[in-house]
């Protein structure tokens, strides 16, 4: 009997024992015996090659990988520039196998090959950058990196294109580490071609003050390079594209790319009547002359040269230009050069032009105390854009210790615009209280220039530096507009008001600033930072008005105006820096004192105002892996009135909306704290990512509103005690291996307070949006792949007065599913469903959208593609923004495309020239081979 119980322990004991997981460790040399920071530890399945798990080494070259299941692994360790090492771990007695030192060997070519059945490593991180390996997510024929980044993840396209990465919005985007046709994301993800892509690194770029001294200021910019293919960097690549499609639409896009080791040449060309335009938002509104030329009427019929509150903007539901009907012409080029060993040369040149017809219906419901009124208008706009835009950067190194910046960026823009517009106000009621007719024809010229110097020299002891720059810019912009409007007002004492009108505006700004920067170390990695700052910024307005009666011009002197003004603007600050393996800390405060110098030329009127704040400023940074990283920050800022919210005349242009300065303004002062905590898992490709944000500003600026018994605004600028707005962003990225699907959700909820004047009544306001998204990928093998998406936005605003409470709810609905059949054929549809509630059902719609795409490739490696292409199949040619302001709700109705097809031909010049690329090259696509 005692021995069968102890035959049972020692069972029992045994199974405990290989239940039990055990760790593998180890270190990693290269053949010198240094150790390999951040070398890729992969273990395979012995059966089949499968990934089953995965750890990188530390900065000693150390790795250590716990909790594994006893089987017997493949062990895989890779490091740049060195052999592969393959090792047969079998598992220990005890709970640890040490594999003591691994030194790697200089890569060279072996005889074993070994085939592994499964996906590429999908990813590694190296210290803060974490990279993918593009091929490893088989961008599709034709497709162009924004194609790409949507199945990376951690990483999300929104739906005007813009990049979300680890939560945080990327703002630039580099190829092989240099720019792309200057600081627009989307001149790369939109143009260059997916498979041309090796590797996506995803980055914090520090600022060029950190990077030099290397001093971590905590200043970051989380930016996308993306690394090209070995055969792109020494070749000829792109492609060219041609489609003509009914209702004679047609688009066309070529992009040629020749790269060496010297530098790169890329020409882009693209011209389109079918809303495509290449770029982001902000390009558009530069190729426009600025926001103001986006505006329609404010309902009264004046001429609206200058951003006011009562202007009505254009609302463009997503990408730029999707609604209304758009014809784009575009081309340019862009060059990164060595000149020799020290200097590096980007420029690049572009050139677009852009015609934009839009056709609007504008429905208003505005909030007083005393009840409701209604504003109705309806728009139809032409407006054309001619935009040349010049970038340079010139960096040149005198020695390891000394080097100079140059960038100049200059754009010169000529705009010509076409507004017509009937609006109507009516009561509480119903009945009309004043309505108006407008015509409007404005031509505009912009120029800008921005340049800046920067001097920047390590001194003679690790740590001290000083660097100095210069800034110069100068913008002119003049305008020229004819109106002719008939404003009627009804009522007891009805009347009519017809206006006849040229204008002239000219402006001119001109900043030119000097600053200064030195960092002194102090010992045990800490740094004492000394800034300072000087900026002049002068502007000078010239707006002239005239009335024309009888074929004469006489000059209507109230809306006659020349005004000129300087800012000077000094800056002082110090900041002390500790840097340490995990965290760096920074601690400062700045003093700034600025000078207003304000001349009203036409009613000999001078403001003068003076201010002095201080500033502090707190960021810390704590990593507590490659994966996981702790952001805070808190900072101040000062926003002192323009000279138009200071000068005290009335801007009658538009006799419905009045706006009147106010000399007594003070400047805002706002203190904004940020939290961020994001932490990422390669292996399962699980990430959670977290945001939030607290703003509080003192003296806020805001526009206090009378309506008088006809329905006419006067609108001016007051400071108010205080407004606070608080927000916060959860992301849950996931990867569900078991199943070939990702899964994406997203939730920001935005609560803010602030006060509002209406008709001399000050009352709170409290503004509460929530929103949250979704989405699913299926994608069992490369030729299928399946998404579900979900996106819903509630805003809720309150007052003190419940009455005036506004609501609305936005949803959108969406799937899209691309199938590769028969080798060379693929299928892709798409559908989007949109549910627009308003406060009333008169506000709801409910649109559905629907596209579809049938193509085949063919020619030698695939380079040509016939596609047919359908889109808006149901024929719903509307765009639609609903929207809450501090007093009003409001509904905007743009004219959009409607059903068209497209067949377009496509011919990769990368695929004709490299008929082994992608998934005709041997050892990738279905699997890749490894030599040891």
């Amino acid at each position: 009997m005692q021995r069968l119980i102890v035959s049972l322990l020692l069972i029992f004991t045994s199974v405990l024992v290989q239940a039990q997981p055990f760790s593998l460790k180890g270190k990693i040399n290269d053949p010198e015996n240094a150790g390999l920071p951040n070398a890729t530890v992969l273990l395979l399945n012995p059966v089949d090659s499968t990934m089953v798990n995965y750890g990188l080494s530390n900065l000693s070259g150390s790795f250590e990988i716990r909790n594994l299941a006893r089987r017997e692994y493949l062990m895989r360790i890779t490091y740049i520039g060195f052999g592969t090492h393959f090792e047969n771990i079998v598992p220990p007695e005890g709970n640890l196998l040490d594999l003591g030192t691994i030194r790697l060997e200089n890569e060279r070519v072996t005889l074993i090959e070994v085939m592994v059945q499964e996906e590429r490593i999908p990813m590694r991180v190296r210290n803060d950058t974490i990279e993918y390996d593009a091929l490893a997510f088989k961008p599709l024929p034709n497709e162009v990196v924004e194609d790409l980044l949507k199945r990376l993840p951690g990483i999300e396209v929104q739906s005007d294109g813009g990049v979300v990465a680890q939560g945080e919005t990327v703002r630039r985007v580099l190829v092989d580490g240099k720019e792309f046709f200057g600081r627009d994301p989307k001149m790369a993800t939109q143009n260059l071609p997916a498979d041309a892509v090796s590797k996506v690194h995803v980055f914090d770029q520090r600022s060029e003050q950190a990077l030099f001294t290397g001093i971590d200021d905590g200043e970051r910019e989380r930016t996308i390079n993306l690394e090209l293919k070995e055969d792109r960097k020494e070749g000829l690549f792109g492609n060219t594209s041609l489609a003509y499609g009914t209702d004679e639409r047609f688009q066309g896009k070529t992009n040629i790319n020749r790269f060496d080791n010297k530098g790169q040449l890329s020409i882009l060309g693209m011209g389109n009547n079918v809303n495509q335009t290449g770029f982001s938002m902000g390009e558009y509104l530069n190729f426009s002359g600025g926001a103001q030329s986006l505006l329609g009427g404010g309902g009264g019929g004046a001429m609206q040269i200058t951003m006011n509150s009562a202007s009505i903007p254009i609302s463009f539901d997503g990408r730029p230009a999707t609604n209304g009907l758009m014809t784009s012409w575009a081309g340019g080029a862009n060059v990164n050069r060595k000149l020799g060993e020290k200097t590096e040369v980007t420029a690049s040149y572009f050139y677009n032009q852009l015609g934009h017809d839009v056709s609007q219906s504008l429905e208003r419901e505005n909030f007083l105390p005393s009840g409701n009124f209604f504003f109705d208008q309806q728009s139809l706009q032409d407006n054309r854009n001619f935009n040349h835009r010049l970038n340079l950067r010139l960096d040149h190194k005198f020695s390891e210790a000394s080097s100079l910046l140059f960038t100049a960026n200059t754009s010169a823009n000529k705009t010509e615009s076409n507004l017509q517009s009937f609006s109507t106000t009516l009561n509480a009621d119903g009945f009309m209280q004043n309505s108006s007719q407008q015509a409007t024809d404005s031509e505009g010229q912009r120029l800008s220039l921005e340049t800046s110097l920067l001097w920047r020299q390590r001194l003679n002891k690790p740590g001290r530096t000083l660097t100095a720059g210069l800034n110069f810019s100068s913008l002119g912009n003049d305008q020229d507009a004819n109106l002719e409007a008939l404003n009627r007002f009804f009522g007891n004492n009805p009347y009519d008001q017809p206006l006849l009108q040229y204008s002239t505006l000219g402006n001119l700004n001109n900043s030119m600033g000097v600053n200064a920067n030195y960092t002194e170390p102090l010992g045990n990695r800490r740094f004492l930072e000394a800034n300072y700052r000087i900026t002049r910024n002068f502007n000078e307005v010239d707006q002239q008005v005239f009335d024309i009666e009888d074929a004469l011009q006489t000059e209507n002197e109230l809306l006659t105006n020349k005004y000129n003004n300087t800012y000077l603007f000094q800056r002082a600050g110090l900041n002390l820096n500790q840097n340490r393996d995990r965290y760096n800390l920074t601690i400062g405060t700045n003093l700034q004192v600025t000078s207003l110098r304000g001349n009203i030329i036409t009613s000999n009127q001078e403001i003068n105002k003076d201010y002095t704040h201080v500033l502090p400023v707190l960021r810390f940074n704590y990593e507590f892996s490659n994966f996981r990283r702790l952001m805070a920050n808190y900072e101040t800022n000062v926003q002192e009135p323009s000279i138009l919210q200071l000068q005290p005349l009335i801007d009658n242009r538009d006799p419905l909306n009045l706006y009147v300065g106010n000399p007594e303004l003070k400047p805002s002062y706002r203190h904004r704290a940020t939290l961020r905590f994001n932490t990422f898992n390669p292996l399962t490709s699980f990430g959670f990512f977290t945001f939030f944000t607290a703003d509080y500003v003192k003296n806020a600026i805001t526009n206090a509103t009378s309506v008088d018994e006809q329905l006419v605004r006067t609108i001016t600028p007051v400071n108010v005690k205080d407004n606070m707005s608080l927000r916060a962003n959860v992301n849950v990225n996931m990867g569900l291996s078991k199943i070939k699907s990702r899964f994406q959700v997203g939730s920001t909820i935005t609560h803010s307070q602030s006060v509002n004047i209406l008709n001399g009544l000050e009352q709170d306001i409290a503004n509460n949006i929530l929103g949250g998204n979704a989405r699913f990928t299926f994608r069992p093998g490369d030729s299928f792949e399946a998404s579900l998406t979900a996106n819903v936005n509630q805003q809720l605003t309150k007052y003190e007065f419940s009455a005036l409470e506004q609501a609305f709810l936005n949803q959108t609905y969406g799937s899209e599913v691309s199938w590769t059949f028969l080798k060379d054929w693929r299928l892709g549809t798409g559908y989007r469903y949109q549910i627009y509630e308003g406060r009333t059902e008169a506000f709801d719609r409910k649109i559905p959208m629907l596209d579809f795409s049938l193509s085949r490739t063919f020619l030698k490696g695939n380079a040509g593609e016939l596609k047919l292409s359908g889109y808006n199949l149901l024929n719903k040619d509307l765009g639609v923004t609903q929207s809450a302001d501090i007093n009003y709700i409001q509904r905007l109705e743009t004219n959009s495309l409607g059903r068209y097809f497209l067949l377009s031909f496509t011919y990769s010049l990368n695929r004709a020239l490299n008929v082994f690329d992608n998934t005709h090259r041997p050892g990738s696509g279905g699997g890749m081979r490894i030599m040891h």
